[in-house]
Formats: C-alpha cells, sequence, structure tokens
C-alpha cells in the first residue's frame, strides 16, 4: 500500500496528488492517504465516491487518514 501525504497542502492540489496517483495505478491499488485539512478530507471521501474508488476505512482527528482502493 502507497503512502500519500498531502498533509500542509492547500485544496485543490491534494486532489490533483490523489487524482493522479489513482490514474496511474492498476485496478485493486490501494493508499493511504494523510491530510490535516478537514474540507480537503470530505472533498477527497467525495472524489472517491464519484470515481467508484472504495474507502476502505477513514479516520478522524488531528490528522485525518483515508484507506482507498482503487
Amino acid at each position: 500500500m502507497e503512502e500519500v501525504d498531502v498533509r500542509g497542502m492547500q485544496c485543490p492540489d491534494p486532489l490533483k496528488v490523489v487524482a493522479a496517483k489513482l490514474a496511474a495505478a492498476p485496478q485493486g491499488a490501494q493508499f493511504r492517504v494523510l491530510t490535516d485539512d478537514y474540507t480537503c478530507y470530505l472533498m477527497l471521501r467525495r472524489m472517491a465516491a464519484l470515481n467508484d474508488v472504495k474507502i476502505l476505512s477513514s479516520e478522524e482527528g488531528e490528522v485525518f487518514v483515508l484507506i482507498l482502493e482503487k
């Protein structure tokens, strides 16, 4: 599982980074995405839903963590 750390980045940059990783990945690839921006976290969840990317788990706290599967 590849880790994608977008902490400290302002949206929409994290969305672009994660979207590029997903586009280049084979079906079934998993990513652990870290962000410290709540709005970005919500936008990443929405992007996943719109692109049929599974959210295997999510954690909310000081750092937001999403485990995504293409």
